[in-house]
This record gives C-alpha cells, structure tokens and sequence, in this order.
C-alpha cells in the first residue's frame, strides 16, 4: 500500500483574539485562495476584524501540505 500527498481543498478554523474569549470562525477555500469569516471572535471589533484577518493572511500563506493543526500568531498593534 502506497500513501500519497493529498492537498486540502477546504477547511475550517477556529481562532480566538484572547485566551478567555470565545472562539471565532474562519472558512478556508485553498483551491480558490479565498476566506469567509463565520463567526468573530469575542474582541474582534467588527469594523476591522483585525484577528480574524491576521489569521487569514498567516493561513492563505502557508504551503498546503504544512497548513498547521494548531499555532499560535502574535502582532503589535
């Protein structure tokens, strides 16, 4: 038996703007290199989704085959 790589069309994520706040949602479409925020994170204003949109670039930027399972991205402000 043979294993072979396969790319991930398509995933969601979950990320969280605080360590006590709930968690938001992120859909993943690797194929067409595109995102849609479900759900915000609690502390994630609406206005710049500046979480959420941290996540996506850091994710959409990863080579398919080593998206992370788990990880953890800071940045200043």
């Amino acid at each position: 038996m043979r294993l072979r790589k396969k790319k991930i069309a398509a995933a969601i994520y979950e990320y969280q703007a605080d360590c006590d706040g709930e968690w938001g949602k992120i859909s993943f479409d690797f194929e067409s290199s595109t995102a849609e925020i479900i759900h915000l994170a609690d502390w994630d204003t609406i206005k710049t989704n500046r979480f959420a949109n941290k996540a996506v670039a850091y994710l959409l930027n990863c080579e398919n085959e080593k998206l992370p399972k788990e990880t953890m991205v800071a940045f200043e402000p």
